[in-house]
């Protein structure tokens, strides 16, 4: 009445690879399908993983980045919001 179970991965995770995707006519339902399986020839020769690789960045340096963005986008809102914001600290005397 009861059949064993069958041992090994469900969903055949054990076979999944992504070079079988980009030869798939459906790749497209795949998420992550344009960096993990990229087709075509804009990919030859390109670093698709560009945003993901290690920066060599101090703490510091990543502080001070971090505080221009934020600067550049309280400045923004204030002009979207026609609020004077000071650009500078510099006082005329």
């Amino acid at each position: 009445m009861y059949e064993p179970v069958r041992g090994g991965t469900r969903g055949g995770q054990a076979e999944f690879k992504w070079s079988d995707v980009s030869a798939d006519k459906d790749r497209e339902h795949y998420l992550g399908h344009s960096i993990n399986a990229p087709t075509g020839r804009w990919q030859k020769n390109k670093d698709i993983h560009w945003y993901a690789r290690d920066k060599e960045q101090t703490q510091a340096e990543r502080d001070e980045e971090i505080r221009r963005i934020k600067e550049a986008e309280a400045e923004a809102l204030a002009a979207a919001l026609c609020v004077y914001y000071p650009t500078s600290r510099v006082s005329f005397v």
